[in-house]
C-alpha cells in the first residue's frame, strides 16, 4: 500500500508540475461574488449531476485514490475504500510525509488511528495534546445517519485539503449540500487523462460555493472536481480521483483492525469545554454590522438574548437562521433579542443570504481580527465550528452555550426557559 501510495505521488506532482494551474480552469474565477453567479438549472446537466449521485450510490463497492490539492502546491493524498453495508477504510497522507491517518468502519465500530504519532488538533489544550500521542486509536459505535464519515475524518488533524465529495453518499446518504443546490448547467465536454467527461457547474446557496463536475461517461463517476468557496477571501480546492473501480473485490481485512497491545485507547475532549460556562459574564464587544454602523452586546442588555455565530455555507446555520427568524418574529423586540455573528463571509454574499432568506433580526458582519480575538478568544469557538449559541439573561449572564443545530430544538427552548422566557411552545 505505501508503494503505490508513493507511485501516486510522484504521478500526481509530476502531473502539477506539467500543467500547473490550466488543471483549475474551467474559466477563471471571479475574485468577487455577483448574482449573475448563481447557475439556473438546466435539465440535461441536472441529469448528468443525478447520474453521478446514482452511480455512486447505488454501487456495491468502490475504491479510488482521490487526490486533493490547491493553489499553493500542497495536496493530500486519501486511499478510499467502501463497501455496503457499513464497510469503509479512508487513510490520508499529507504532502510528501511518511505518516498517515486512517478512519476504518469495521460495521460494528469506527476506529481512527495514526501512524507516527497522533498530530495535534483544535480540540486540543496544554493537557490533552501531550495525552496518547504515540500508539493512540480511537473506537467509538458507528452511528447511524449522514456526515458520520465525515466527522470521523475531522480527527486526521488539520489537514492540507479535505475530500470534497462527501464519502457517506456511498452509503445512501444525500450530499448535505444537495438542498441547497441553486442550479445545474453544462460547461461542455473536457477529458481527464483521457478518459472522456462531461463537465457540469453547480452552484449552492446563492453562489456562495461552485463545484465543477468532470463526470465520466464510461461510468458516471468524477474524475476531477474543482470547488470554489466565496468567503471574505476566495478559497479554490481540486481533488482527483484516480481509477476508480467499482464493485470490485476488496479483501476482508480492509475492514479490520485492532490495536497492537501497547496502544492506548484516547476520547478525544469535546469542544464545548471551551465555551462560557453558564453563570459567567458575557463579554461585551462593539463590532460592525452590514450597514455602517456597529453593534455591542450590551445594546441588549436587559433582554434575553441569543446570540447565533453562523456562516452562509453551513446548512446547520442556514436551519438555524430559519428557527432564529421565526422566534424574532414571535417576540419582535420585547424580551428576547436575536443576534447574528458572522465572522467570515463576503459582505455581499451575507446580504444576499439575508434577503433571499427574510432575515430581519440584526447581524453582525465583520471579519477583523478584532472580531476574530472575540469568537476565538473571549467565547471559547477554538475550533471556529457554527452554528454556536449562547443563550444570555438579562443580567449579561450566561445561560448555557452549545454547537450545532438540534432536530427539535429542545436545548434552546430549555435554555430560554431558565432564562425566564417561555419560548418555541
Amino acid at each position: 500500500m505505501r508503494n503505490e501510495r508513493k507511485v501516486w505521488t510522484v504521478i500526481v506532482v509530476a502531473a502539477l508540475l506539467l500543467e500547473g494551474w490550466a488543471l483549475y480552469v474551467v474559466s477563471l474565477s471571479p475574485r468577487r461574488w455577483r448574482p449573475a453567479l448563481i447557475v439556473k438549472d438546466e435539465p440535461a446537466a441536472r441529469a448528468l449531476y443525478d447520474g453521478m449521485m446514482g452511480a455512486i450510490r447505488q454501487a456495491e463497492r468502490l475504491s479510488y485514490t482521490s487526490f486533493c490539492s490547491g493553489p499553493d502546491a500542497r495536496f493530500s493524498i486519501y486511499t478510499v475504500r467502501q463497501a455496503k453495508p457499513d464497510y469503509f477504510s479512508i487513510e490520508v497522507v499529507h504532502g510528501l510525509s511518511t505518516k498517515s491517518a486512517t478512519v476504518l468502519g469495521d460495521g460494528n465500530d469506527v476506529w481512527t488511528f495514526w501512524s507516527g504519532g497522533r498530530p495535534y488538533l483544535t480540540i486540543d489544550d496544554d493537557q490533552s495534546s501531550t495525552e496518547a500521542r504515540s500508539n493512540a486509536y480511537v473506537r467509538k459505535a458507528m452511528r447511524a445517519g449522514p456526515a458520520g464519515i465525515a466527522r470521523d475524518i475531522t480527527l486526521f488533524g488539520q489537514p492540507f485539503y479535505r475530500l470534497i465529495l462527501d464519502p457517506d453518499i456511498f452509503h445512501g446518504h444525500a450530499d448535505p449540500l444537495e438542498p441547497y443546490i441553486d442550479g445545474v448547467r453544462s460547461r461542455g465536454r473536457n477529458d481527464v487523462d483521457d478518459v472522456v467527461c462531461d463537465v457540469i457547474e453547480v452552484s449552492y446557496m446563492q453562489a456562495q460555493r461552485t463545484r465543477f463536475f468532470w463526470i465520466a461517461r464510461e461510468d458516471h463517476l468524477p474524475r476531477r472536481i474543482k470547488e470554489v468557496v466565496r468567503l471574505a477571501d476566495i478559497s479554490v480546492a481540486i481533488e482527483e480521483w484516480k481509477k476508480p473501480l467499482v464493485d470490485e473485490e476488496i479483501p476482508a481485512k480492509t475492514f479490520a483492525w485492532s490495536p497492537p497491545e501497547d496502544w492506548q485507547r484516547w476520547t478525544p475532549p469535546s469542544p464545548e469545554r471551551f465555551l462560557l460556562a453558564g453563570g459567567s459574564e458575557a463579554p461585551d464587544f462593539t463590532l460592525a454590522s452590514p450597514g455602517k454602523g456597529t453593534i455591542s452586546l450590551s445594546d441588549y442588555r436587559g433582554q434575553v438574548v441569543w446570540l447565533c455565530l453562523w456562516q452562509v455555507g453551513s446548512p446547520a446555520c442556514c436551519e438555524q437562521m430559519r428557527y432564529l427568524q421565526s422566534l424574532h418574529e414571535q417576540y419582535g423586540d420585547r424580551d428576547l433579542a436575536i443576534l447574528g455573528l458572522n465572522f467570515s463571509d463576503d459582505r455581499r454574499i451575507v446580504r444576499a443570504f439575508l434577503k433571499a432568506n427574510g432575515v430581519t433580526f440584526p447581524t453582525i458582519l465583520d471579519i477583523s481580527h478584532i472580531a476574530k480575538r472575540v469568537v476565538w478568544g473571549d467565547y471559547g469557538n477554538k475550533v471556529f465550528d457554527v452554528p454556536l449559541s449562547y443563550i444570555i439573561d438579562r443580567e449579561g449572564k450566561v445561560v448555557d452555550a452549545w454547537f450545532g443545530c438540534e432536530e427539535d430544538l429542545q436545548r434552546g427552548r430549555d435554555a430560554l426557559k431558565r432564562a425566564g422566557l417561555p419560548a418555541g411552545e
